[in-house]
């Protein structure tokens, strides 16, 4: 084994958004007990017999925590030794950690329990009929933005911590872009999908890639979650779901990646669906074969998303038959109906 120079350490600020370029664990066989010794709280991860660079180790280790929710607790920071023969190679990791012990195992507790009550509450809302991929995004889009708001401590007393990760998101319903990102992160590959952290270091900005019918695409809670959430106001925007690259190209965008590399192409949810969704701004309610939303005058709309992306039906028409008719009334009394909407249906279903 090399000699390790224990009299020089050198201290690195690994930062989720500005960890250097993303990197696919697959081609750092070392990644592997890397990320173990992470989950299992190691104070020293010996990668002495590796060649890895301060460089590379700085990158894994930012893909790492972007790439696993489930390492809330560690800090996005580390320390470690180089090699004495050259001041190279990275000899042993000194990872720092933020909970431990008992702390650690009652916030995995509420972590898991969290997302999971969230998963079954979903469920529950589906009204046990299997949702699709799509119907899948839209609805925790619209529940993280509808139940969390966006961490505005540090603009209101200059806290520099807000939260940044899916623990202390949940924990506290508040959180910053990253934390934002990773819970929705978590909850899409709960949910069984495929999905990925996006980065831009320029934009100063994180979102989210996930896959669905094969295709992938880009889902920004954060920026979907007016600031502030005021009682009456808008509680979800639904401009950043579901888009292409060149959709949010569109909208300002820029400079991202995601260690994956995937390319969004596909705009069947932005060509008519955009029209559909951006005139709504109250979560999208599972109702029947589809969601219920909310125009801007507070009438409700039948929302379905099917493979050619969004579609709406006429306002009032509460079971997407495209046509007021006397089942849409009658539907107002059904289980899982907006109460709020029940006056403004009313009115559109008997206005001459």
């Amino acid at each position: 084994m090399s000699v390790i120079r224990k009299t020089v350490l050198a201290l690195l600020t690994v930062a989720l958004l500005w960890g250097g370029h993303p990197v696919a664990r697959a081609a750092h066989p070392w990644a592997a007990p890397l990320a173990e010794g992470l989950l299992y709280c190691a104070e020293t991860v010996d990668l002495s017999e590796e060649t890895v660079t301060a460089e590379e180790l700085c990158a894994v280790y930012a893909a790492l925590l972007q790439d696993s929710p489930e390492l809330f607790h560690v800090a996005p920071r580390l320390s470690f030794t180089l090699r004495e023969e050259t001041e190279r190679w990275v000899g042993e990791v000194y990872p720092v950690y933020t909970l431990s012990g008992e702390e650690l195992v009652a916030a995995r507790r509420f972590y898991r329990d969290a997302l999971m009550a969230i998963l079954a509450e979903m469920d529950a809302a589906f009204g046990g009929r299997t949702p699709t991929e799509a119907e899948t995004v839209v609805y925790l889009h619209d529940y993280l933005a509808a139940h969390y708001a966006y961490d505005t401590r540090a603009l209101e007393d200059g806290s520099d911590s807000p939260n940044a990760d899916a623990y202390t998101f949940l924990r506290d319903g508040v959180g910053i872009c990253q934390a934002y990102a990773l819970t929705f992160l978590a909850l899409a590959r709960g949910a069984g999908l495929e999905a990925d952290f996006v980065a831009s270091a320029a934009m100063d900005h994180a979102w989210n890639h996930v896959r669905v019918d094969g295709a992938w695409y880009h889902v920004d809670v954060t920026r979907d979650d007016p600031i502030p959430a005021l009682p009456g106001g808008e509680a979800v925007n639904h401009t950043r779901l579901l888009r292409s690259d060149g959709g949010m190209a569109a909208l300002g965008y820029y400079g991202f990646s995601c260690s994956g590399g995937h390319a969004c192409t596909d705009t069947r949810f932005e060509a008519e669906g955009s029209a559909v969704t951006e005139q709504l701004h109250t979560p999208l309610i599972p109702f029947g074969e589809g969601f219920l939303g909310e125009d801007g005058q507070g009438v409700p709309v039948a929302v379905t998303v099917t493979a050619d992306g969004f579609s709406a039906g006429q306002e009032g028409d509460v079971d997407g038959d495209k046509a007021l008719t006397p089942a849409d009334l009658l539907a107002v009394y059904g289980d899982g109906y907006p109460a709020p909407w029940r006056d403004a249906l009313r009115e559109a279903l008997v206005a001459p």
